[in-house]
């Protein structure tokens, strides 16, 4: 598991689905876990409804959406359709500006999807 330690935001490997959306996009599926007690103290910014931002390489924004609680108090999944094919790379970011941001190719992003884990 990589960990952006500056952030406090990790990715795990794990299934992704994957839709090709438009002719000229695809639908980046993925998942933010927070370890711990979310919506509260340090993560008062990770909950239901929190906008997750898909990025290409120059911080551009190529799609959005918002978490939605999944199984657990502190999981949560997401899905960015028509996100735009093409760039060198794709990242994920969601939550506060100091959160950071995890980078995939789009092959990556295609077939993985991001996961990210907070805590």
């Amino acid at each position: 598991m990589l960990l952006l330690a500056a952030g406090g935001i990790g990715f795990g490997f794990g299934r992704a689905s994957v839709d090709w959306g438009t002719p000229d996009g695809f639908t980046v599926s993925g998942s933010m876990t927070v370890d711990g007690s979310c919506g509260s103290g340090g993560y008062s910014d990770i909950r239901d409804g929190t906008q997750v931002e898909i990025l290409n390489q120059d911080n551009k924004v190529l799609g959005v959406s918002t978490l939605n609680k999944s199984t657990g108090s502190c999981h949560f999944t997401f899905t960015v359709r028509d996100v735009p094919a093409g760039e060198r790379l794709y990242g994920a970011s969601t939550g506060n500006s100091n959160r950071g941001v995890i980078w995939k190719t789009q092959q990556e992003a295609m077939a993985e999807g991001f996961h990210l884990t907070l805590g």
